[in-house]
């Protein structure tokens, strides 16, 4: 049972990492409990600080209750680099000048760009899409992909170098850049988890 309950709470804050907030009734339909189990789950999330309350005003009824993540709740996810690595970088542009640091991102990028392209080369865009996805997926991200129009949406619901690019936004720069080069498509970021969104996004459309 313990085992259980464990796996519960994870797979709600899963859930509100990937899709933001959510009603208990939600959570439940996707989890496949009661409604009743869920807020026993949540109240526990709520006292430990993970998962918080938000009350919407509806224009009949009564206000609807949404659940979602903490800033404390970030901690649980996969972190690649942490403060150490923030350190370091910093103590780089404080010896030898921030354009040090722009070489090591840029050097950085340009090694993910032949990984990435390990993986890609030689498939058409809908298909460099899904792939880039599974890679990011796979390095921390929580990302996914989907058509809409004549569009492609590549959305990452975390970010483990989040620290790092809080002190040096240039990384998502390159990283959207990245994107660009080994999608060879135009690429706009439209949500940004550095700017206070939930989530980064990028729109990804076939150049001219």
């Amino acid at each position: 049972m313990p085992h259980r309950e464990g796996t519960t709470r994870r797979q709600i804050l899963e859930l509100l990492k990937r899709r933001g907030d959510m009603t208990a009734g939600q959570l439940a339909d996707e989890i496949g409990i009661t409604s009743m189990g869920v807020r026993q789950h949540l109240s526990s999330l709520e006292r430990d600080d993970l998962v918080e309350t938000r009350i919407v005003r509806q224009n009949r009824g009564r206000p609807a209750h949404y659940f979602g993540l903490t800033q404390e709740a970030e901690h649980l996810f996969p972190v690649r680099y942490g403060q150490l690595a923030v350190d370091l970088l910093g103590q780089i542009a404080e010896v030898d000048g921030p354009e040090k640091v722009d070489r090591f991102l840029a050097s950085r990028t340009d090694s993910l760009e032949k990984d990435y392209n390990g993986e890609m080369a030689g498939l058409p865009l809908a298909e460099r899409v899904r792939v880039l996805a599974e890679i990011r997926d796979r390095e921390g991200y929580m990302a996914e992909s989907r058509t809409d129009g004549d569009e492609y949406v590549l959305v990452e619901h975390h970010c483990p170098i989040y620290e790092i690019a809080r002190r040096f936004p240039r990384v998502c720069q390159l990283e959207q850049e990245l994107f660009e080069r080994t999608l060879d498509a135009g690429v706009r970021r439209d949500e940004h988890k550095i700017v206070g969104d939930d989530r980064c996004r990028y729109l990804v459309r076939k150049r001219d």
